[in-house]
């Protein structure tokens, strides 16, 4: 039996994976699962900086982990 990771709708908040990454590097988890949305529609389209780093710590997490699967 596998041990899953559930990466829940991030909405902008890297930090979430960076939470995941300290899960993963544990050893609990056998594999990693995103269920999507990255992106934020609830007045944050504005906020250029903030998508910059979500999408390149998500990037970054998929590059060290890219066993993961995604729900789009």
């Amino acid at each position: 039996m596998s041990n899953i990771l559930v990466i829940p709708d991030v909405h902008l908040k890297p930090e979430i994976f960076l939470k995941a990454e300290t899960v993963v590097k544990s050893g609990v988890c056998d594999r990693v699962v995103m269920l999507g949305d990255l992106p934020d529609d609830w007045g944050m389209e504005e906020n250029v900086n903030l998508y910059e780093k979500t999408y390149e710590i998500a990037a970054d997490f998929c590059e060290r982990h890219n066993n993961m699967l995604f729900c789009y």
